[in-house]
């Protein structure tokens, strides 16, 4: 590991994973402010990034004449003007699996991103205007929910998709359209709550995969170590590591993860395939 990335982890470590003990949505769009400083832009102040989403809150307020009066689905119907008509943010469906689609100070400066960064910058917004709203980490998509004073009822929003409501009919289409011929069962789990850690290290893998697909290793290895930072044991982290070092043709240490991930997780579903690539290694038939 190079200095720079062990330096990266400390600034990672004392601003993100060490304030992460309280689970706080609302923290949310700081901590992605610091994914996008620590990965990509040294220079961000995160206070002038969090000051644009604050001036798009302000204007929602504005526009409501009296916020204690208003209904749940009334206030999201407000949101969703403000940032979806009159500021023109968009799901990126063109290029979808582009890194800056994950970092949350492109998305605001382009407005557009993918349903994660948009879901953080939705519940900053609602945040703005004192309505609570909480991450849903739904299968193959990201999606915000309001719960209802009575507990029990709930309201699902999709940022993505322009902060569209979604009933129990919309979520089972959603499931179906990601997992054909599955027919996975619609249960509340589904829906739960998501925590800090949860959002920031899918947040993270999304990066991670992005930074893979581009051949960008250096970036890869240090998303992957910030993941492990959060999550010491995280499965997949383990494997990448080895995938990692495979691609930078250090084969000694890719050796070495490959096996730990094997003796660590001997039932893992890519366990062929990783013993394929262990004996590529060792016979010099890469």
């Amino acid at each position: 590991m190079t200095k720079n990335i062990q330096t990266a982890l400390n600034d990672w470590h004392i601003n993100v994973v060490s304030e992460m003990k309280i689970n706080d949505p609302s923290k949310l769009a700081e901590y992605a402010l610091h994914i996008s400083r620590i990965v990509a832009y040294d220079h961000l102040v995160i206070k002038d990034e969090l000051s644009k989403i604050d001036e798009i809150g302000k204007k929602i307020v504005r526009s409501m004449k009296n916020s204690s009066e208003i209904r749940p689905t009334q206030l999201i119907e407000k949101i969703n003007h403000q940032l979806y008509k009159i500021e023109n943010f968009k799901g990126n469906r063109d290029d979808y699996y582009n890194p800056s689609n994950s970092l949350l100070n492109i998305v605001i400066k382009r407005k557009t991103g993918n349903p994660i960064t948009l879901s953080i910058l939705y519940i900053q917004l609602a945040h703005s205007v004192n309505f609570r709203l909480y991450p849903v980490n739904f299968p193959s998509h990201f999606m915000v929910k309001h719960v209802l004073d009575d507990e029990e009822n709930e309201i699902i929003i999709d940022p993505f998709n322009e902060g569209r409501i979604m009933d129990d009919y919309s979520l089972k289409e959603l499931l179906d359209h990601f997992y054909p011929k599955m027919n996975i069962a619609l249960t509340r789990k589904l829906v739960d709550k998501a925590s800090n850690h949860d959002v920031i290290i899918r947040m993270l893998n999304n990066l991670k995969t992005s930074f893979f697909e581009c051949q960008d290793l250096d970036n890869a290895e240090l998303v992957n170590e910030m993941i492990l930072d959060i999550n010491k044991d995280d499965q997949h982290c383990l494997r990448d590591k080895g995938m990692i070092f495979l691609h930078k043709k250090r084969y000694e240490q890719a050796l070495e993860f490959f096996n730990l991930y094997l003796e660590r997780f001997p039932e893992a579903n890519d366990v062929d395939n990783i013993l394929e690539l262990i004996r590529k290694i060792k016979t010099s038939d890469l």
